[in-house]
């Protein structure tokens, strides 16, 4: 069953959400993730000039099945907008 652990029975999502609106695009979560399961991808800007395509890199969590909850993501995210699983109640500190 796609995203659950050996020895677990329930569907089990361990990344669950980040916060694209608050994101600045800096790519931290892409660059800490060791199970390769946020990529960074082209998105449009929110602003736009004349004869101007902006485009700007946001967070997009492709595997998530393949998440090891090894909060890098959430930790060192300078924004702190990315959730991993909300029901895990000890969460490692970065120091």
């Amino acid at each position: 069953m796609p995203g659950t652990r050996p020895g677990m029975t329930k569907n089990v999502i361990m990344i669950e959400h980040i916060d694209i609106s608050k994101c600045t695009g800096c790519g931290i979560c892409d660059v800490v993730c060791p199970a390769d399961v946020i990529h960074m991808e082209p998105a449009s800007a929110a602003t736009t000039l004349p004869g101007f395509n902006a485009t700007k890199l946001l967070p997009v969590i492709r595997f998530r099945e393949h998440c090891i909850t090894c909060f890098s993501c959430e930790i060192f995210c300078p924004e702190q907008i990315v959730d991993v699983h909300p029901s895990v109640k000890n969460r490692p500190r970065p120091w």
